[in-house]
């Protein structure tokens, strides 16, 4: 019955193979493969792991099928603001004076006055470059300067 369910198995995972792009899966689809045909200590050499890691993905893939082989979300730390406050203060960090712009330490203070949330700066950045913002500031613009002064600068740059 076992040697029969394998065959039945094998045959799921080659047409599985067939239809599968993503690599990572892929790769645990011939360990699981591997592992049904043989030992699992041998199954492991060409993978280059331990066996223990080829029995996982085999009960993984028995119990689960398919699905079972995607790696499982990571939760991490949740958010200290909400979705909401964050999409306020993301419309308001990104409408702004193109010649002003926001410093870190700006943004930082406006979290803190809408949410109360204090973030060390280095987490302000990593917030704001998720929001999309670049971390550095456009070069500024000599708006006072001559007109002739611009074209005489202009000129000599080209020809240089």
């Amino acid at each position: 019955m076992k040697k029969k369910t394998n065959l039945y198995e094998l045959k799921k995972i080659k047409n599985a193979l067939a239809r599968v792009k993503d690599p990572v899966i892929r790769e645990r689809l011939l360990m699981v493969q591997a592992a049904l045909k043989e030992p699992l200590r041998e199954a492991a050499i060409p993978f280059g792991c331990v066996h223990s890691k080829l029995d996982y993905w085999k009960n993984r893939y028995l119990k689960q099928g398919l699905k079972g082989l995607y790696s499982l979300p990571h939760s991490g730390r949740p958010k200290k603001i909400s979705k909401d406050d964050e999409i306020v203060l993301r419309r308001k960090v990104s409408k702004h004076d193109i010649k002003q712009g926001w410093r870190t330490k700006h943004v930082r203070e406006e979290i803190f006055k809408q949410t109360g949330v204090k973030y060390c700066e280095r987490q302000v950045i990593r917030i704001s470059q998720s929001w999309g913002l670049s971390q550095i500031k456009p070069r500024q613009h000599y708006a006072y300067a001559k007109k002739e002064d611009k074209e005489a600068f202009l000129k000599k740059t080209k020809a240089g």
